[in-house]
């Protein structure tokens, strides 16, 4: 199922857009912006190697912190009570960044609204460690909340690189014969680590803040390598969707990612499998994260898909 809207971009959004614009990366590919670029992925290196601080201030509640699956992982929201519903967010940043006050705030708006449990795990990430390092952390986190609640309790959702690596995730589950969690909710996700710039020249002149060859430096560590490029574990549009559980997408018109989004949509139609996908036009890349209006009305729309799921 596809559905678009179509909204006159507000006022808030377009300066939104003129910030990332004015403080985006986006510069030709040269030798020197890339040792630039591997420079910045080094000192991004110190930045994840100390703790992330306790969000309690962000999200507005308690928040516990655990890290028996080695990573720092944060739960809020959790009542006790039965069938107790579970949000578990893997958050974007191209496999570098560490997360934002915008993922916990999001999160805790649609954890409030489902009445879910919200689990936030800092996984590991480049330049000390690939999806290879990450996967066993998760696997071990996911076990523990499906031993604890169940499986069809736990909503999988991720943005950008986080929603790449829900669905990758989800088919390293399969594969382990794992049961796969109720549902995936993926926000302008990272299909495809290639990020062909022939294929996406005239997105990245419409989008503000993402550099297709910088993000292909940071997928090449996340796979290993460039000969991995195509493993579905990390690049899920090359993956079998109809072995993981149905799936949501949510994405703007102005990022480079939309086209490969949407052509994993056409991907799910073709299997015609359960899918939802979501497109917003004129919005930029992770919007619904943004202090804007149109992020107020994806939230609510995905509050409500998140509560009635295919």
């Amino acid at each position: 199922m596809l559905r678009t809207y179509t909204l006159s971009p507000s006022l808030q959004s377009h300066g939104l857009h003129a910030l990332l614009k004015a403080t985006s990366k986006q510069t030709p590919c040269t030798e020197k912006t890339k040792q630039h670029c591997l420079a910045y992925i080094d000192r991004m290196q110190q930045v994840n190697a100390q703790p992330f601080p306790n969000p309690e201030k962000l999200v507005g509640c308690p928040v516990t912190e655990d890290n028996s699956c080695g990573m720092q992982t944060f739960f809020w929201g959790g009542q006790d009570k039965p069938r107790q519903k579970v949000l578990l967010y893997l958050h974007g940043g191209a496999y570098m960044n560490p997360p934002t006050s915008f993922h916990f705030k999001m999160l805790a708006n649609l954890a409030r609204g489902t009445g879910s449990m919200a689990v936030f795990p800092v996984y590991p990430k480049i330049p000390d460690h690939s999806y290879a390092d990450t996967f066993p952390k998760l696997l071990a986190l996911y076990d523990s909340l499906c031993a604890q609640y169940g499986p069809r309790q736990i909503t999988l959702a991720g943005d950008s690189s986080g929603g790449g690596l829900a669905l990758g995730f989800a088919y390293h589950l399969s594969d382990l014969g794992r049961p796969q969690p109720r549902q995936l909710l993926l926000i302008c996700p990272w299909l495809d680590l290639h990020t062909d710039p022939e294929d996406l020249d005239l997105y990245e002149k419409l989008d503000p803040s993402l550099s297709p060859w910088r993000l292909r430096i940071m997928g090449e560590m996340w796979a290993g390598g460039h000969s991995q490029l195509s493993n579905p574990y990390v690049s899920p549009m090359f993956g079998d969707p109809a072995r993981v559980a149905p799936i949501t997408m949510i994405t703007g018109t102005r990022e480079v990612l939309y086209p490969d989004t949407m052509k994993f949509h056409r991907i799910l139609d073709q299997k015609r499998l359960p899918h939802r996908t979501y497109v917003f036009e004129g919005m930029t890349h992770v919007f619904p994260a943004f202090p804007i209006p149109e992020a107020r009305m994806a939230q609510r729309l995905m509050i409500y898909l998140l509560d009635h799921s295919l």
